[in-house]
């Protein structure tokens, strides 16, 4: 298997390349509001620096989201587009599952909340269990849901969480892995006190663990329906026009008129984007 991961869910972006279960290559930088140009640009010099075209692909792995609307879109449309012109199949997972798994992979324990700036205020976020019996036996999931909170919110749900069945002595730390602002990290220290643990300030997310949540994804038969595949927003965003029906060929049309009500951000669908990496 050859499989090409991609995630543009905010600022941070990052492409891999895996082979055989096997890292070849990898590519995380801040994209900021560049996401379209960037990710073409670095695509074609991943697979050329290896001696690939996109027909060596075999299969392609997504992040959905929640993030910047924008950005999400980007590896979105690209990814469904590679998998229609190219017959692959395609393997997708949320933007907060993806932070989890790789806090847990790094050896956090416990309890974790996987955290992205949503903003007016709020943050995106969802509740991890990770243990190794946990990570290696079950799909990995957020204990209960996906949830758009103020940090205060936030801070106020665990605490309460933790009165039922433990004193107060007993409460556990909570680890807190993503990206968030100064202002989120001091609303949950204050509401958490020494409870809070926070992941190292240099973070982003690699696309490497996005590989690995498809490649468990393979194992267990689980392919994602490219037609059907949409964003993970949480909140309806500014740009409503879905691209849940469109043909290949419809995919850049779309997003192009969603990106010119936006940012002018797009992604190239259907055979344009295997072009686009030959180019």
């Amino acid at each position: 298997m050859v499989m090409l991961a991609l995630d543009t869910s905010t600022r941070y972006a990052s492409v891999a390349l895996v082979r055989e279960r096997e890292l070849v290559a990898e590519l995380t930088w801040q994209a900021g509001q560049r996401h379209s140009n960037d990710l073409f640009e670095r695509l074609n010099w991943l697979l050329a620096a290896h001696h690939l075209t996109p027909v060596d692909l075999t299969a392609i792995a997504v992040a959905t989201g929640p993030g910047s609307f924008n950005g999400v879109r980007v590896a979105l449309a690209t990814a469904k587009s590679l998998s229609f012109a190219l017959s692959l199949p395609l393997y997708a997972s949320p933007t907060l599952d993806i932070i989890a798994w790789g806090a847990a992979s790094a050896g956090a324990t416990g309890t974790l909340y996987a955290l992205l700036e949503a903003g007016r205020g709020q943050v995106y976020t969802a509740r991890y269990r990770s243990d190794r019996e946990r990570q290696t036996a079950e799909p990995w999931k957020p204990l209960s849901g996906y949830d758009v909170l103020t940090p205060g919110e936030l801070a106020q749900r665990i605490a309460a969480e933790s009165l039922v069945g433990q004193s107060e002595q007993q409460e556990q730390p909570v680890f807190f892995c993503g990206e968030w602002s100064p202002a989120t990290q001091a609303a949950l220290a204050a509401g958490l006190g020494t409870r809070a643990r926070f992941a190292a300030a240099v973070g982003g997310r690699r696309a490497s663990w996005l590989a690995e949540l498809a490649l468990q994804q393979a194992q267990r038969g689980e392919v994602s329906d490219a037609l059907s595949l949409e964003p993970l927003y949480l909140r309806r965003p500014a740009i409503t026009k879905s691209t849940k029906f469109a043909l290949p060929s419809q995919v850049s049309q779309i997003s192009q008129d969603s990106d010119r009500a936006g940012d002018n951000e797009s992604a190239p669908g259907g055979e344009e984007t295997a072009d686009a990496l030959h180019r």
